[in-house]
């Protein structure tokens, strides 16, 4: 039997990194790894590639040169973290496929990625005011985690799950508030993107009990769409009131449904005022 060639402790947190985001450019990797030095995590990532645990995408045309690596699990990466034995199995043979994505989902998960470290940042920063910024993204919630009972909806499949809660003193939080966020591709068709918005409506009616039960709290969460047009942002606004609309009345309290573009979301990250209520 073939041994993998050795890792360090931060070689395998880089294939978990992998795992958790599919793709990640280096300067997302470092972030995430909370390193000082670049020239460290280039040496990391050479030898990784070297030893066939991770491909990269880079190009040496001089337009593109300035543009920083993407990297993403290769076939002893897999090999690895199958020895873990700490991720289902059909969650693993989805990596044997990295190297044929599109360039499409390669740029959503590298702009999900983006979304976890501006609440990296944002939970960093709030510390001192006794908030909490909490998430999990897809590949978390289909394991053992906080969201897994998402994976039984029909109706939703939210590529981010995150909370903020509020302290005071050592007790529980006193507001907490969560959040399911989508980023809708460019690609995506109109009839999909109606079904999609018909979806959430309907998971925020008639599974709103079990979600309360799942998460223990009365609270609904937020629905965070990211539009890749302001074409599609008016559309999906206009088509999502009018569903809310034969729901619930104007008296009521509805559910939240926020939207925003991929423009502005790059522009000022999740948490930024850029958000537009149904």
């Amino acid at each position: 039997m073939n041994t993998l060639p050795k890792l360090t402790s931060k070689q395998r947190e880089i294939l978990k990194l992998l795992y958790r985001y599919r793709f990640l450019n280096r300067i997302q990797i470092q972030a995430l790894m909370k390193h000082k030095d670049y020239k460290t995590i280039n040496i990391w990532l050479k030898d990784l590639r070297e030893n066939g645990y991770v491909e990269w995408i880079y190009s040496t045309h001089f337009a593109e040169k300035t543009k920083p690596a993407i990297y993403y699990l290769a076939l002893n990466g897999i090999r690895h973290l199958k020895t873990l034995d700490s991720h289902p199995v059909e969650e693993l043979r989805k990596r044997y496929r990295e190297s044929t994505r599109s360039q499409t989902y390669i740029d959503h998960c590298i702009m999900i990625a983006n979304c976890c470290l501006s609440l990296e940042q944002a939970r960093d920063e709030a510390s001192a005011k006794q908030s909490w910024y909490f998430y999990e993204t897809e590949a978390d919630y289909v394991e053992e985690s906080f969201y897994h009972f998402l994976i039984e909806s029909e109706s939703v499949r939210p590529d981010l799950c995150f909370s903020k809660e509020i302290w005071e003193g050592m007790g529980e939080p006193v507001a907490e508030q969560q959040y399911l966020l989508e980023i809708l591709d460019a690609t995506l068709p109109r009839y999909r993107m109606k079904k999609r918005l018909t979806d959430y409506v309907t998971y925020l009616d008639d599974e709103s009990e079990e979600w309360k039960a799942a998460t223990d709290t009365d609270e609904l969460p937020i629905i965070l769409l990211v539009c890749p047009r302001t074409s599609d942002l008016i559309y999906a606004k206009r088509r999502t009131r009018g569903l809310l609309a034969e729901i619930w009345d104007e008296d009521e309290e509805r559910p939240h449904i926020r939207f925003t573009t991929i423009e502005q979301q790059k522009a000022h990250g999740v948490l930024g005022d850029i958000w537009e209520e149904a």
